[in-house]
């Protein structure tokens, strides 16, 4: 993923190409047959998403799966809130986990937020 996307407008929900310097993409902006009679770009830095289990959710989600199964399991003790370090070392597992799938079938997320937008002038 290239660092700067750009737009023409500062607003925008999608922007146009990307690239890896601001000066590539004022360069793009130029270029463009959608210029029509613009004399600014904005351009900002892609935020990529990242993907992120948390754990205490998951297990919540097994512990309601279990009572339905049997209510019996309400007094499953499934974590300790206070052991704050085992849900981090299983949510930074599960984590792990999902992104190696993630790219093993290529599913890995296509899209990123832009932030940091500054407006840049196309005349000169």
């Amino acid at each position: 993923m290239e660092k700067y996307s750009w737009s023409f407008d500062d607003d925008a929900e999608r922007w146009y190409e990307s690239a890896d310097t601001i000066a590539e993409c004022i360069a793009q902006a130029r270029a463009s047959e959608e210029r029509e009679d613009n004399i600014a770009v904005y351009i900002g830095e892609n935020i990529p998403f990242g993907v992120s289990v948390d754990a205490e959710s998951v297990l919540e989600q097994i512990a309601s799966e279990a009572y339905e199964f049997c209510e019996l399991a309400e007094d499953w003790d499934i974590y300790d809130l206070k052991k704050q370090n085992e849900l981090n070392e299983l949510s930074e597992q599960l984590t792990a986990v999902v992104q190696a799938w993630l790219t093993k079938y290529n599913r890995e997320p296509s899209f990123w937020r832009v932030e940091g937008i500054k407006r840049y002038s196309l005349e000169g």
